[in-house]
C-alpha cells in the first residue's frame, strides 16, 4: 500500500507532484490477540468509505482526553484536573529518526 497524503510526514512521505510514496506492508492479524499501544502506526478502514484506508499513529488511548496547548499535545485521564505534556519515550524517538 502506498502512502497518499503527507499527514503521516516525516516518518511515511507519500507526494502527489514528485509522485513519490513510501510503501508499507501491514500486518492485518496483529490486534486480534492484542491492543494497539501509544505511538504505534495503525492503517484501519474509513469507516464512512470502506475503500479507503487511513494511516495515522495511535496517541490517545481508553479513558484519556487530549489537548493540544501552544504545540505540544497534552493529556489527563478523565476525572484528573491536570494536564501533562505528552513526550515520546526515547526508544520510539529513535525508532522515528531518520
Amino acid at each position: 500500500m502506498g502512502i497518499p497524503t503527507g499527514s503521516m510526514q516525516p516518518t511515511l512521505m507519500g507526494n502527489d507532484a514528485t509522485g513519490v510514496y513510501d510503501r508499507i506492508l501491514v500486518d492485518k492479524l496483529s490486534y486480534l490477540v492484542r491492543d494497539p499501544e501509544r505511538f504505534e502506526v495503525v492503517v484501519f478502514r474509513f469507516p464512512l468509505e470502506s475503500s479507503k484506508s487511513f494511516v495515522k499513529r495511535v496517541v490517545g488511548m481508553p479513558g484519556e482526553e487530549l489537548r493540544i496547548h501552544h504545540g505540544d499535545v497534552q493529556l489527563r485521564r478523565f476525572g484528573e484536573v491536570e494536564w501533562r505534556p505528552l513526550r515520546r519515550p526515547r526508544a520510539v524517538q529513535r525508532a522515528t529518526w531518520k
